[in-house]
């Protein structure tokens, strides 16, 4: 287990497990052990699915090349069995810190009461950091040494999260339909949630139109505030602090431009964090703008960056790119830096739109229907925490790091919402930051933010995607129930709206074509678009040739294309078991050169946990088309469906 924790050593005779510098930090350390063992379980979730959907390993269907059954049966056995040993491993550790002796030697703990805390992702780092300093610090702490509550620290998309508390609830409560489970794709019933402004908590109140089991107590004011900012390389900022600020975020691209007419701006996913969201309100203006004029201003090539903090990690990819391209960022991340492990980046100014809404964390109370067993000290412990975290003085002080919550949130680089722009923490850092960058923006209201995303979401018009199948002798493992690939594929079909247009490849060779049609192209009501594909799509007794297969879906989705500018992707899932033939003779390279001059993005999903392995195909061809590269390392489910939302006009 150890060796699954970065930086930990089990130190004979001492019976704990000690981070790298010395100090124990049971949560902190058991968080990291988490991570590791869900990454695991990850990667062999498509057997596990397999085992559950089909009573165990079946060998594949004779294709023309020996596939003795017994080796997939032994990984599959391998894989169940190494995520078991780990997460005996991981709960035992967990027994220990939970379970451990007191400060002064005495009787065990008993289990503390765990707290499940939902966050944006932008802030995640953050709260996860306060939450680790909590659950050490002395409010924290009975008098025998123990814990009175634990915290898991989760996040996911922000309108994935808007939509799972307004309108699914009922599933989030008692999942009943693979299509639809909160629970897989966002995370376990939220006790307290974290999102990035007020505006977010009251886009995310039921309605009253569908069922309900939730209920949402927000705060009467957030306890601490972000500007977003445009982040720009050093070279190309303004050089005065005036010019700095009191400008909008057009007026500032326009200076932006005169100084260096190839410089950039980008933007994070407006559909997966506050801030992207917040930059887009801005960016769009008020009135009725030109949303694809807009966009075409931010555009880039490649996949859109999920959080600020990623947008910040790719930009040194390329160090032109870096120093001609500036970021709109919530300005915490200025100061408290990113956890990529890039040390060398172009040094940032911070200039600050007086249009842009600022990003305000805000403490909301969950509540469920049915969920009061321990209602009374759930309520406690969500009272303490709460206090510490969000009230001045609400940490111990005990000059160990274990301050209050804004103590940290302060190191982190977030400032007072009081309106008076102090920094939280008493120094203010040599990061490019202005002390006193004026006025604050006006608040995000809830309209506002859920027209910018519509907005966002359709400003091109409807997508066009075209699904590559995987229909080969190899996926007959991989085929039934929500974890195989037709399960996987109809899942991502949520992403995409009545005006969209898609359509399904089947992608194996039993008379020498490289793909069959299952779903014909074009728009489709997304049930009868399931039912097609639960009746059409079938295990072919033959092998695969996605070369051929991604050569042509190339053509097709580029004639689609040529006279308008409508989101377009291909997606193509497979096993990889038939990859030698993209890069048999030479294949490859002539494919990648296509794929750059067509640009059509191409998502590789691989139901395998190396698809996506450095300088593999999967890896090239997505990087190459300006798509994204999937595997089981992550969630491959959600991270589909998000991708394909993207494209789409869809709900997700």
């Amino acid at each position: 287990l150890a060796g699954a924790v970065p930086g930990a050593v089990l130190r004979p005779g001492a019976q704990v497990l000690r981070a790298a510098d010395g100090d124990l930090r049971p949560g902190a350390l058991l968080d990291a052990a988490a991570r590791a063992a869900r990454a695991r379980v990850r990667s062999v979730r498509v057997a596990l699915h397999r085992v559950r959907d089909r009573g165990g390993p079946r060998p594949p269907r004779h294709t023309g090349r020996w596939r003795p059954g017994w080796r997939r049966s032994r990984r599959t056995a391998v894989a169940v069995l190494a995520a078991a040993v780990l997460a005996v491993a991981v709960l035992g550790l967990a027994g220990y810190l939970v379970l451990g002796h007191g400060a002064s030697g005495g009787a065990p703990c008993a289990p503390p009461l765990e707290l499940r805390l939902l966050t944006d992702p932008d802030l995640e780092p953050a709260v996860r950091r306060a939450a680790d300093t909590y659950l050490t610090s002395e409010t924290n702490t009975t008098g025998d040494g123990c814990r009175r509550s634990g915290i898991t620290v989760y996040a996911a998309g922000s309108a994935a999260v808007v939509a799972g508390l307004r309108d699914q609830s009922d599933p989030w409560q008692r999942p009943v339909d693979d299509e639809l489970d909160p629970q897989r794709d966002i995370g376990p019933q939220p006790d307290i949630w974290i999102p990035g402004t007020a505006a977010t908590a009251a886009r995310a109140r039921p309605t009253g139109l569908r069922r309900s089991y939730v209920s949402l107590e927000p705060d009467a004011a957030p306890f601490a505030y972000s500007p977003v900012v445009l982040s720009v390389p050093q070279e190309i900022a303004e050089a005065s602090v005036a010019d700095r600020t009191g400008d909008s975020l057009a007026g500032l691209r326009r200076k932006l431009t005169r100084r260096d007419g190839s410089a950039e701006v980008r933007r994070a996913d407006p559909a997966y964090t506050d801030s992207a969201l917040l930059a887009t309100v801005g960016l769009y203006g008020t009135g009725t703008p030109d949303v694809s004029r807009a966009e075409k201003g931010v555009e880039q090539t490649g996949p859109v960056s999920p959080t600020a903090g990623d947008l910040l990690c790719a930009l040194p990819d390329d160090a032109d790119t870096d120093r001609g391209t500036a970021a709109l960022v919530p300005e915490f991340l200025m100061v408290s830096g990113v956890g990529c492990d890039r040390t060398t980046r172009t040094l940032r100014m911070a200039e600050y739109p007086d249009d842009v809404p600022a990003l305000t964390p805000l403490f909301v109370r969950v509540r469920w229907k049915d969920g009061d067993a321990d209602g009374a000290a759930r309520d406690d412990a969500v009272r303490s925490f709460r206090e510490w975290l969000t009230e001045p003085g609400g940490g111990s002080g005990d000059g160990k790091g274990h301050g209050g919550g804004l103590a940290v949130f302060g190191e982190e680089g977030f400032r007072s919402p009081s309106g008076a722009h102090a920094l939280l923490s008493s120094r203010i850092p040599d990061s490019g930051l202005i002390a006193d960058p004026g006025a604050a923006p006006g608040a995000a209201g809830a309209d506002a933010m859920e027209t910018a995303l519509k907005r966002y979401r359709n400003a091109n018009g409807p997508g066009r995607v075209l699904f590559l199948l995987d229909s080969s002798g190899s996926m007959a493992d991989l085929w039934q129930g929500p974890g195989g690939a037709p399960g996987i594929l109809k899942q991502s079909f949520a992403g995409l709206g009545d005006r969209d247009e898609y359509g399904v490849w089947s992608v194996a060779s039993p008379g020498g074509r490289p793909y069959d049609e299952i779903l014909t192209f074009g728009p489709h009501a997304r049930q009868d678009a399931e039912r097609t594909v639960d009746r059409e799509a079938v295990v072919q007794d033959a092998e695969a040739d996605p070369y051929a297969a991604l050569g042509a879906a190339v053509d097709t989705m580029a004639r689609k294309g040529r006279d308008d500018s409508r989101p377009e992707l291909i997606v193509l899932l497979t096993d990889d078991e038939d990859n030698d033939r993209l890069t048999a003779h030479g294949h490859l390279g002539e494919l990648l050169g296509r794929l750059h001059d067509k640009g059509v993005p191409v998502v590789m999903a691989a139901l395998d946990s190396g698809g996506c392995a450095k300088d593999g195909p999967g890896r090239r061809i997505s990087e190459e088309s300006g798509g994204r590269c999937l595997d089981t390392t992550g969630d491959l489910v959600a991270d589909l469906r998000n991708e394909v939302a993207r494209t789409g006009t869809g709900d997700e």
